[in-house]
């Protein structure tokens, strides 16, 4: 295909005619090298952008194992100052059912509540609250999670730890009246952490 590239005058007279040739790829092997290289930039934006997502889900991820973790720490003092507040020391009949009846679990955004049976966010576990024993049965109320992941059981004792009369990780009392706090105590591993403490 020729293109013809003309030059005019500022009165639009012809001053200089040429011919141009439109430059195109030679044989089918130019073609395929400009291909190849369309495909390789294509290949590198999707890996960059690949890359992004990726970083972006970690980040998202871990920050909301954090917001769960404050959330539940929160909502664990709100429920057990409700608790406190309605039985008045009457803990006796203190249960998941009881509880879910009298609406305590509403509203408590990192406590999913199916009947009595409460998951917990993070960890997907479960909490369980009966009546406790510090000195004598039925004196105060005993909170049981199940499989809480190491990054929020340091946390979720600390949120806990000074109206909790008496708290135990894995099996291993950590407070009672006869055992003093001791941070170092504080053995988390497996990411599945059963969580127990006792408040009046």
């Amino acid at each position: 295909m020729d293109i013809r590239i003309v030059e005019v005058d500022e009165n639009g007279r012809v001053l200089r005619p040429g011919n141009v040739q439109e430059n195109k790829p030679r044989g089918r092997h130019a073609r395929n090298g400009q291909r190849g290289s369309v495909l390789v930039e294509y290949g590198l934006y999707l890996l960059v952008i690949l890359i992004a997502v990726v970083g972006s889900y970690a980040y998202f991820s871990s920050n909301s194992v954090g917001e769960q973790t404050n959330l539940l720490g929160n909502d664990l003092t709100s429920l057990a100052g409700k608790v406190k507040s309605t039985y008045a020391g009457q803990y006796a009949n203190v249960s998941n059912a009881s509880l879910d009846t009298g609406g305590f679990f509403k509203n408590l955004v990192s406590m999913q509540d199916t009947a009595g049976t409460v998951t917990v966010s993070p960890g997907g576990g479960l909490l369980t609250v009966t009546p406790g024993t510090l000195n004598i049965a039925n004196d105060s109320v005993q909170y049981q999670i199940t499989n809480l992941p190491d990054s929020a059981c340091q946390p979720i004792i600390s949120a806990i730890m000074r109206s909790a009369s008496q708290i135990s990780i894995n099996g291993t009392v950590i407070k009672s009246s006869t055992v003093t706090f001791n941070p170092a105590n504080m053995t988390c591993t497996n990411n599945a952490n059963k969580l127990i403490y006792l408040m009046t």
